[in-house]
């Protein structure tokens, strides 16, 4: 598709994108289609089935490039639209066409829902160039969310949501930082995944506004409840929230028990070498967390002590800082709604809570070759780092995973070194050791190396940034600005 030269930006931008989706299906056709022509389908079926495994990857990866630069260009068109809608009659494209306003217009047009619709036009008008009094071209409200959207590297809903949240702090932030947290923002959006953006965006409004967490607190507080009743078929129902302080150890023994249980399977089918249907787990996340939840009813009422539990804490991760001056937050392991300071202090005082305070080195956390094992103290300490399984994109939290040695400890001789150290959840951590997968540290970060058979030229793909890391560095950024 050959676009002129005086073409708008964002025409260029999708034409580049639609060539990136034809040169990627280009690339991707298995050189032998003859299952195909021996089990014909649909035609688009056949057009999918003809492209290599690699190359149904990268044609997706463009096709998503080519849907962002087409929710950018519809976005600003759709805000253009809203802008038009007067009210005066013969001046107002949606009434004039007989809707009560320009969302329902803006639903109709694009076979969107009427909240998608008015994302739309949202994100359009707080991207778009506007007009002083006296004419002159001012830039977006927004602009680093506007060069994002404009380089199709942000989709309409993280853009949206960069939006709400802004929107939501700018009248008790100044507007230098405000732009920081934009910046920070877009940037981050672009490498991380929907989950990762709302934990970000949920510190980051603590951050900013920390007088605003313990009245958020004291809300959740105020909903919790729970309900438990035995239903016509006799089965007995539980139905409830907790609010993250109470939820938080509630979870984390529940994750103990199930994690106990699953490894206990595990090591099970390793010891037969097999998947002997006998030693096989067949519950569900579900049943195992109902089964652990009445295990932890029967230990309440005196029955057998249930091991695992003793293994089981609740960690809590607060600025050493933000403790003495008694103001800011802290975060709880596994969970995204940051708690107040009060909170923190109220914690760290509980049984079988592990406080971790960032900065502080209570023990020595280099190890060597004196032990295979990394000790507790390690494990907090990369759960700091790597907020969880560090496998780029996975989101399980620091309490479904194991610490493994970048430099393998039989294989490599590796130390039980932080440095050598990276988290990783049993599933990913099978890849690495089953897949060919490599680890390598560069540049104070970690990154992971695909085997040749998934990428021929080895492309180095960022390992997992904790969250509480990021906003250390943001924090770090503001203070130097």
């Amino acid at each position: 598709m050959d676009v002129p030269s005086d073409s708008p930006p964002r025409l260029a931008v999708l034409a580049a994108r639609l060539a990136a989706v034809s040169d990627a299906w280009a690339g991707g056709v298995r050189l032998n289609a003859s299952a195909i022509r021996d089990h014909p389908a649909d035609p688009a079926a056949v057009d999918a089935r003809a492209l290599s495994d690699d190359g149904l990857l990268r044609v997706l990866d463009a096709l998503a490039g080519l849907t962002r630069a087409a929710e950018a260009a519809a976005s600003a068109c759709a805000a253009e639209l809203a802008a038009r809608c007067t009210g005066i009659l013969g001046e107002d494209p949606a009434r004039d066409r007989g809707y009560a306003n320009p969302a329902r217009l803006v639903a109709d047009t694009t076979r969107r829902r009427a909240g998608e619709a008015h994302e739309l036009i949202a994100v359009g008008a707080a991207t778009a160039l506007r007009s002083s009094f006296a004419g002159e071209r001012l830039a977006p409200r927004l602009p680093h969310l506007a060069v994002g959207l404009a380089s199709a590297e942000l989709g309409l809903h993280a853009a949206e949501r960069i939006r709400r949240f802004l929107d939501r702090v700018a009248p008790r932030v100044e507007s230098a930082t405000l732009e920081e947290a934009e910046r920070f923002l877009v940037e981050q959006a672009a490498s991380v995944g929907p989950e990762r953006l709302a934990q970000l965006i949920t510190l980051l409004e603590a951050r900013l506004d920390p007088d605003g967490v313990r009245p958020r607190e004291d809300e959740l507080r105020r909903r919790r409840g729970l309900r438990i009743w035995e239903d016509t078929a006799g089965m007995v129902n539980v139905r409830g929230a907790l609010d993250p302080v109470n939820g938080a150890t509630l979870k984390a023994a529940v994750d103990g028990l199930v994690g106990a249980e699953l490894h206990r399977a595990r090591d099970a089918r390793r010891r037969q070498h097999d998947d002997d249907s006998r030693t096989a787990e067949h519950r569900t996340i579900a049943q195992l967390n109902a089964d652990a939840l009445a295990d932890l009813a029967r230990h309440a009422l005196g029955c057998a002590a249930v091991p695992t539990l003793r293994q089981t804490t609740v960690v809590v991760r607060a600025d050493a800082e933000a403790l003495l001056a008694e103001r800011g937050h802290g975060t709880i392991d596994g969970l995204d709604q940051p708690v107040s300071i009060a909170s923190v202090r109220a914690l760290v005082t509980s049984a079988g809570i592990a406080p971790l305070f960032v900065g502080e080195h209570g023990e020595p956390l280099q190890l060597g070759r004196s032990a295979r094992l990394f000790s507790a103290a390690q494990k907090l300490a990369l759960a700091e780092r790597d907020g969880g399984c560090a496998w780029p994109g996975c989101s399980r939290p620091p309490s479904h995973t194991e610490a493994h040695h970048i430099a393998w400890w039989h294989r490599d001789d590796g130390r039980t070194d932080l440095d050598n150290g990276i988290l990783l959840c049993s599933h990913h951590h099978h890849r690495v050791h089953d897949d060919g997968w490599r680890i390598i540290v560069r540049d104070a970060g970690r990154w992971f190396i695909p085997p040749p058979h998934i990428d021929p030229h080895g492309t180095p793909i960022a390992a997992n940034t904790s969250p509480d890391r990021l906003m250390g560095l943001l924090a770090r950024a503001m203070a130097a600005a």
